[in-house]
């Protein structure tokens, strides 16, 4: 025997609970999402989390332990290249940045970096040359990715080289990088001279980069200025320390002159000559 169906009235009345259970749900969930955007109350005070803490700590008012004169970049036809001076730290382990830059990426003329990196553990160890300027230059628009373009010679040993390019303003601009990693200390030096063109960097102009770049403290890392000061015997002042090419053009030594010794007028010696 079958069930005799519902009527009309019961078919309007089950419909009508159904509308209800729904009403009831979304009233449900618009008194919960506004108590998750409700103001406080008046005195109660909402903590907001603090924002995560960079990874790397720009340094204040950096007081300098390196230096890199570049004077050919001053008086260059795209006028004054501004320089900077930061030191980055980090709190993890204590490890340190020291960067020096001339210029901008996003600039028309040269622009170059030096970064002497001495990590907070003697054990942490670096990766290939290209890797390192290639997790160096992520934020920059890459037109040529990095690629290995030998070695060059220089007061701190063989030094390996990277070719690649970067794009500002929408003109390319040709770069040669480098990284030279050290055991005795655990230090790393690296950085790259960006062309204002396409042009190939001349290899010559990043071998001064290196010769020129010298320490003014050591904050007592004994290793440390160990390092510089056997690389400052093999300083070659940009290529002049060749006696076939140029005199060495270093600093002018002071002579004594015993009173027993006559100059004749033929007779030139550089610097001043005081008497005993």
């Amino acid at each position: 025997m079958q069930p005799a169906s519902r009527t009309v009235p019961e078919d309007i009345r089950a419909t009508f609970v159904r509308v209800l259970a729904y009403l009831g749900g979304l009233a449900v969930l618009a008194i919960a999402a506004a108590s998750l955007f409700r103001a406080p109350p008046a005195g109660v005070t909402v903590v907001e989390p603090a924002p995560a803490r960079p990874e790397w700590i720009n340094v204040e008012r950096p007081h300098p332990a390196f230096e890199l004169p570049m004077p050919e970049l001053a008086g260059s036809a795209t006028g004054n290249v501004t320089a900077d001076y930061a030191i980055l730290r980090r709190d993890a382990d204590g490890a340190r940045k020291d960067v020096l830059s001339f210029g901008d990426a996003a600039g028309s003329g040269p622009y170059v970096m030096v970064e002497i990196y001495r990590p907070g553990a003697a054990s942490e160890r670096f990766i290939d040359p290209a890797s390192e300027i290639a997790a160096r230059i992520l934020a920059y628009s890459v037109t040529d990715d990095v690629k290995p373009a030998g070695a060059i010679d220089s007061k701190f040993g063989d030094v390996p080289l990277v070719d690649f390019a970067i794009a500002a303003r929408g003109k390319q601009r040709r770069c040669l990088g480098f990284a030279r990693a050290f055991d005795e200390p655990v230090v790393q030096i690296a950085g790259w001279y960006c062309g204002a063109g396409a042009e190939a960097v001349d290899r010559a102009a990043l071998a001064c980069v290196l010769d020129r770049l010298t320490m003014l403290s050591a904050g007592g890392d004994a290793k440390l200025a160990g390092l510089f000061a056997r690389a400052e015997i093999k300083r070659s002042f940009c290529g002049q320390r060749n006696p076939i090419l140029a005199a060495t053009p270093e600093r002018e030594v002071q002579v004594a002159v015993p009173r027993s010794v006559k100059l004749t007028p033929s007779v030139k010696l550089r610097g001043r000559l005081p008497q005993r």
